[in-house]
């Protein structure tokens, strides 16, 4: 044989040996439960989400498990129940329960037939602070709201340092939040059938939350190897930009008492940001979830390639009890948590980068919202909590923002 038709001939082999579909021998039919949950230091209500996988070939959503008995345990024998809110949603009372850093949980889960599952156990680590968060300007390729393309755009890039407290390793999950304020203002009229002569002009408080980094931003392990203290670590980026495009509300007036509500339109339009909010949230992990995370994270970067992870590569701490061969998928998460928030400011700059002023933390009420208030009432007051007023930093219940308008 020619040595063209000897390479021909091994490069062939090499192609089609490896064109073999992987099977992970489950069987479609299979009831494989997937759990969700997580509890933290912070006093919350925390969740379970049940539910049973739907075979590989089915485009339909997991049936919630219902009627399950959910609680958890700790190292030192107290046992914490979740009641189900919602279908497959079981939720823990705060008054009653919150995870303790240095103590162990683990999960238990007997489904409505009696299966009885359990998770490995999971230890909170203490909560861990940044100590330095900080700006700078910088271009990154984003998607565009308007074409969904991908466009080079101006912002600033989110940093943080963390210094390690403690002879434990430390691994951290970032997720940052920016909350988007804006403005919005209306005139309702009360005698639409007398020639609209009476009315009230309404500001509208609203706001949005775009999610700035992947909630798989964790922490690298290999600057153990120099350091304690990790610095520089990426925690998102923003634009610069003065407008955002968002959908429009519109107001709803209630005439026995002259308030209003807002409802959201499916209009769409620009509109002047008034102040933008960074909620950081930072994880401190143990080592088994930092690698589940690390895991998940390889399956959703993977690119086709012959070695990449497949899903069923990857394994949870749940598993049954009642029968050591069923199958069970997800994760049960015990971590600290240290939140903070940050005014962003790109205008007023400090050291020529953009300026982040650490305010009170006061999380919005649902990811995107928006509040009406009318000012010359002396009694009708609505602006959210975590509003930031004009030129202050501070949460606060004055009309000083009005000016924008007057």
């Amino acid at each position: 044989m020619k040595p063209a038709g000897i390479i021909f001939f091994v490069v062939f082999s090499l192609v089609t040996s490896c064109s073999k579909v992987y099977d992970p021998h489950i069987a479609t039919a299979e009831k494989v439960l997937v759990v969700d949950g997580r509890i933290t230091n912070k006093t919350d209500a925390y969740h379970v989400v049940l539910s049973y996988a739907r075979s590989f070939t089915s485009s339909e959503k997991n049936t919630p498990s219902i009627g399950a008995n959910v609680y958890a345990t700790d190292d030192l024998d107290n046992s914490f129940k979740f009641n189900e809110r919602d279908k497959g949603d079981y939720v823990s009372d705060s008054l009653q329960f919150t995870g303790q850093p240095g103590h162990t949980y683990r999960l238990h889960i007997i489904t409505e037939d009696g299966t009885e599952y359990e998770s490995d156990p999971q230890k909170i680590f203490p909560e861990v602070c940044p100590d330095n968060v900080y700006a700078e300007f910088d271009n990154e390729e984003v998607l565009s709201g308007i074409t969904g393309l991908k466009v080079n755009t101006h912002g600033a890039s989110i940093f943080i340092d963390i210094r390690n407290q403690s002879d434990t390793v430390p691994r951290f999950r970032i997720v940052s939040n920016l909350v988007i304020q804006f403005y919005d203002q209306d005139w309702i009229c009360i005698n639409p059938y007398e020639g609209c002569t009476v009315g009230y002009t309404f500001v509208f408080y609203c706001w949005e939350t775009v999610n700035i980094n992947s909630n798989f931003n964790l922490t690298d392990e290999d600057y153990l190897l120099n350091s304690a203290s990790i610095k520089n670590h990426p925690a998102g980026f923003l634009d610069d930009n003065s407008n955002v495009l968002v959908h429009a509300y519109e107001a709803k007036l209630n005439m026995e008492d002259t308030t209003a509500s807002a409802y959201e339109t499916n209009s769409i339009g620009f509109h002047l940001i008034h102040h933008r909010l960074l909620y950081l949230n930072q994880y401190t992990l143990n080592r088994e979830t930092y690698l589940y995370y690390k895991s998940l994270y390889g399956q959703i970067q993977s690119e086709g390639k012959i070695f990449d992870p497949v899903a069923a590569q990857l394994n949870g701490n749940i598993k049954c009890i009642t029968d050591p061969m069923k199958k069970a998928i997800g994760f049960f998460e015990a971590s600290s948590v240290s939140y903070s928030e940050y005014v962003v400011d790109l205008r007023n700059l400090v050291n020529s980068q953009p300026a982040l002023i650490k305010t009170l933390y006061i999380p919005s009420p649902e990811p995107d919202g928006c509040r009406i208030d009318r000012p010359s009432s002396k009694t009708h007051h609505n602006i959210p909590s975590f509003w930031i007023s004009t030129g202050n930093t501070s949460k606060s219940n004055l009309k000083n923002d009005l000016i924008l308008f007057n």
